[in-house]
């Protein structure tokens, strides 16, 4: 008798540990949902501002949504070791972006060099995230031909005007290419669209500095990276991110 109160006791203790874990896990899922919104809110708050720029504290707004959303990955449910290796390399991308987000909030021009250089850990840091989840298949591996053409045709009209930023814009316009590429092989909608707007976004502000200037350049851009940040950040936060290719 005395055995099986025991057993009974430790039942009990057991499961209101995991109830107390499982309540703990969906506030922590609202939070981060919540977090999620206010990123959003954020990011296209600074887009519908932009005919007021600049304005007090335009660059903290910007870098906003992506502190927000590495606030949310850090307060969601609990994480197994792979998915917190995995939370570091998107916290490396969303820091390294914000920070490349306030040098072209303060001068586009004058610190493009900085901004270039933190986007290029950001897409180291997005790559190492998507590539070992990349899933080749017979109709998407020919999608790298088109991709790296089309970079290569546009290096191509960058270079009269590139100066001595050539070679750092060939190493980040390749390693844009990878990232969008790795992104596109997760077979995931949020992570494939995420990717392909960053390039796009990276791609107009390329041809507005070094080739076609074009009106309205900067909230067109500026919608189409917020858009893409979210899209990759929701596709991680929320369940979109394959496991890793088995070895």
């Amino acid at each position: 008798m005395i055995k099986v109160t025991v057993v009974s006791d430790a039942s009990s203790d057991s499961a209101s540990v995991h109830s107390a874990v499982s309540v703990t896990d969906v506030t922590r899922s609202y939070v981060r949902r919540a977090l999620f919104f206010l990123a959003v809110l954020s990011g296209y708050s600074y887009v519908l501002l932009w005919p007021w720029h600049p304005y007090p504290l335009s660059y903290a707004l910007k870098a906003t949504p992506l502190v927000l959303i590495a606030l949310a990955w850090w307060c969601g449910p609990r994480q197994t070791d792979m998915r917190r290796r995995d939370g570091v390399f998107l916290i490396v991308a969303l820091m390294f972006s914000a920070a490349g987000d306030v040098f072209l909030d303060l001068d586009r021009t004058g610190y493009l060099r900085e901004a270039l250089m933190a986007f290029l850990v950001a897409q180291v840091a997005y790559i190492c995230l998507f590539w070992p989840r990349r899933h080749i298949t017979t109709l998407n591996r020919w999608f790298p031909l088109l991709l790296f053409a089309a970079c290569g045709l546009l290096l191509r009209q960058f270079y009269a005007n590139a100066g001595v930023l050539w070679w750092p814009l060939v190493v980040y316009v390749l390693c844009l290419a990878w990232m969008a590429l790795a992104a596109f092989w997760s077979r995931r909608w949020p992570l494939m669209a995420g990717g392909l707007l960053f390039l796009c976004a990276d791609a107009l502000i390329g041809i507005n500095r070094f080739w076609l200037p074009f009106e309205h350049s900067t909230p067109v851009i500026v919608s189409l990276y917020i858009s893409a940040q979210l899209l990759l950040a929701y596709g991680v936060l929320f369940g979109y991110l394959p496991d890793r290719r088995r070895r």
